[in-house]
């Protein structure tokens, strides 16, 4: 038994089997049984301050029903610090569609509105077809730096300044992370994301289009 095992389990007052991982999506979990507790923590635990293993030790006790804000505000920063780059396998991205080919807009766009600073990796997903009710653009996963583009946009029917949008998007979350505020909502888009976003050369002009042909696209 390690030495954080016997603080956590003197301060929750609980017998623990305990799994350090380095899971890139779930940092916490928990299971209660009878007579202990099976707990899985990313890493990033063992370098917890005492406030975030007080709260995680109550959290074991079930004295709090949901986990409290600290310990997401905790996780959030931290998840932001991770880097997983090393498992990207750069020769599967594909950047290149039939219309458009995401690296150079990807490239000009770091270039005009961030000084070509971001090192980021980007790639098409999906098909070319909506088979969902629900159209996802764009998705950006922060420990591997990754901004994914639906397949979807790569049509003449979709405008290059609507795409071009997309991908700004993207990479205005990297630079403004989401997280947790004092009550524990999760805000995805800060103030400043907002203000960001809107630098966007065409930002009015794509929001517009997408509110036009929102009922072909999210219905």
């Amino acid at each position: 038994m390690t030495q954080f095992q016997r603080e956590l389990e003197a301060t929750s007052g609980m017998k623990l089997q305990l799994k350090i991982n380095d899971n890139r999506s779930t940092m916490l979990s928990v299971r209660w049984e009878p007579d202990h507790a099976k707990v899985s923590l990313h890493r990033m635990f063992l370098q917890a301050p005492k406030n975030i293993m007080d709260s995680l030790a109550c959290y074991l006790r079930r004295e709090d029903e949901n986990l409290s804000p600290n310990i997401r505000s905790f996780i959030e920063e931290n998840l932001q610090k991770l880097d997983y780059t090393h498992l990207v396998k750069q020769e599967k991205l594909d950047t290149q569609g039939n219309v458009y080919d995401l690296q150079q807009i990807y490239d000009d766009l770091n270039e005009e509105y961030f000084d070509k600073k971001l090192k980021l990796f980007i790639t098409w997903y999906g098909k070319a077809k909506r088979n969902k009710s629900k159209v996802t653009f764009g998705l950006y996963y922060d420990p591997l730096k990754l901004i994914k583009i639906s397949r979807l946009l790569d049509s003449p029917s979709f405008p290059d300044y609507v795409l071009g949008y997309v991908i700004y998007h993207e990479m205005v979350h990297h630079v403004c992370p989401s997280y947790f505020d004092n009550k524990g909502v999760h805000r995805v888009h800060s103030k400043e994301f907002k203000q960001i976003e809107k630098r966007f050369y065409a930002y009015e002009k794509a929001q517009k289009w997408i509110k036009e042909h929102h009922k072909y696209l999210f219905c």
